[in-house]
């Protein structure tokens, strides 16, 4: 073994959530159907729970959650969650230190600021699509109904 490796000091653990995405499931299926960003971070929640009382030797280790993509929504609720739940807790089951997003989705209108720059300056749409989309929609297609 490698005296050196990364996983001397650190540990990840990766949840793909809500079930049903990727390789998650459910055996109930109303959960798939029943799903929401609250619902999202009670669960994810719940399975950290079980997860640090099934693997105590972590539970006082610093502990960060990280997301990408729409993960900008569930991070930083599953993280507010976890926060409020430990607040006055003399020994939480979660040492919570904070959170990372990257790339993350969290305004539908500054997240799509410059997208039709983009697919432009990147070959996926024609000058006159991107001249069409700019003529219609000047400032972002979320606002205009003839963008949508």
């Amino acid at each position: 073994l490698n005296p050196y490796a990364w996983n001397n000091l650190a540990n990840l653990l990766f949840l793909e959530s809500p079930a049903g995405v990727g390789f998650s499931y459910s055996n109930t299926t109303s959960d798939l159907y029943t799903a929401g960003d609250n619902r999202t971070a009670e669960d994810a929640y719940r399975f950290l729970q079980r997860w640090f009382n099934r693997f105590p030797q972590y539970k006082y280790r610093d502990f960060f959650i990280a997301g990408e993509s729409y993960a900008g929504h569930y991070v930083p609720q599953l993280s507010q969650l976890i926060y409020r739940r430990n607040k006055g807790i003399a020994n939480p089951v979660m040492n919570f230190k904070g959170f990372m997003v990257g790339n993350a989705v969290t305004d539908v209108y500054y997240d799509l600021i410059g997208t039709f720059e983009y697919w432009w300056t990147h070959g996926l749409i024609s000058d006159s699509t991107y001249k069409s989309l700019n003529d219609s929609c000047p400032e972002s297609f979320i606002h205009a109904a003839a963008c949508k």
